[in-house]
């Protein structure tokens, strides 16, 4: 519901897009912002936010400005300010937070938000902060045209592999580690001995790898193949994803990075879900900071995740915290990763 007091249609300039998982905050400060003279757009979490800000682009009514709590239940409100300052640059953002003291103080220097501002906080107080940057400078939203994205040449899937006891371990996982086609090889516990990502041309040159190559290598017993497509999501979910994380991996190389990281622990986790909740579920992780991927299959299971965490007691308590208790999410198998190769 949004929240508006006056006679005419709303001046964009007076729209304020607020971003909060307490329903009580988001009803308190729509209504107060509405007496004077504002209209709150309310979200209840980072994605929804999101999403919100693709439709007002799309529109043409675009916020003056994004008032963002920190602590979200899907996205970091640090890492929502990040992906909103990347692809709307001049649209001011009021960061509200309970534990002002214990943020890091040049991370927030670096998101160049306008105002962070502790809670509780009146409306009064929120609105005439707002009009002091209306004074300052002239709030005309820079839309950003959206990089063409090439289509796909190629298809892939994970393996998961069970490799026979008997036979030599190591050296089965280095032939297939260097072998071809493979992106990823890794070593895990659990069920499944070995993960393997790999990519081909098509579907059936994949299952030429499998067939003949993998196979074929001393010591596989079996080969459970889950491959990779693209989840049916709304365009403008894809659009925000896509936009979110062109802001979050500026500047860097890529994800390969964060699997070599030394001082990090990594797993693998299997999620079967709801499909009808992909649209909720999906975007939450894959624009979690502790996610390094996250990838839509086919098969026994819907979702294959790369976790990374500073131990693997990190790593359960955000399964635990973040994903079991997601609404849709019916099964989690975790698979801690061994890294053979730096042993």
């Amino acid at each position: 519901m949004n929240y508006y007091f006056g006679g005419n249609e709303m001046d964009t300039q007076k729209r304020i897009l607020l971003v909060d998982d307490e329903s009580s905050i988001r009803r308190t400060l729509s209504f107060g912002l509405a007496q004077r003279g504002y209209e709150a757009d309310p979200c209840a979490d980072g994605v929804s936010a999101l999403m919100r800000m693709e439709t007002l682009e799309k529109d043409g009514s675009m916020p003056a400005a994004v008032v963002l709590d920190i602590q979200l239940p899907d996205i970091l409100g640090t890492k929502l300010a990040r992906i909103i300052n990347f692809k709307y640059p001049n649209i001011p953002i009021f960061l509200i937070t309970g534990y002002a003291d214990k943020l890091n103080p040049s991370e927030i220097k670096d998101l160049k938000v306008t105002a962070l501002l502790e809670k509780p906080l009146s409306t009064d107080e929120l609105a005439d902060r707002f009009e002091s940057v209306m004074a300052k400078q002239s709030l005309v939203p820079e839309v950003i045209p959206e990089s063409v994205v090439e289509p796909a040449t190629s298809v892939s899937a994970y393996l998961l592999l069970k490799l026979d006891e008997s036979k030599n371990f190591f050296e089965s996982y280095q032939k297939l580690y260097y072998m071809d086609n493979v992106v990823y090889c890794d070593a895990t516990k659990g069920e499944y001995d070995i993960f393997m990502l790999i990519q081909a041309n098509t579907r059936e040159q994949i299952n030429a790898v499998i067939e003949q190559k993998v196979k074929t290598v001393e010591g596989v017993k079996e080969v459970e193949a889950l491959h990779l497509e693209p989840p049916l999501l709304s365009e403008a979910l894809e659009n925000v994803i896509h936009a979110a994380e062109d802001a979050l991996h500026e500047g860097e190389e890529g994800n390969q990075n964060a699997r070599e990281m030394s001082n990090l622990v990594c797993s693998y986790l299997l999620l079967e879900i709801e499909k009808d909740k992909l649209e909720k579920i999906y975007p939450a992780l894959r624009l979690n900071e502790n996610v390094v991927y996250c990838d839509y299959t086919t098969g026994t299971y819907n979702l294959v995740v790369f976790l990374h965490g500073r131990f693997y007691s990190d790593i359960d308590k955000f399964i635990e915290e973040h994903i079991t208790s997601m609404d849709g999410v019916l099964r989690v198998k975790k698979y801690p990763v061994v890294n053979l190769l730096g042993m």
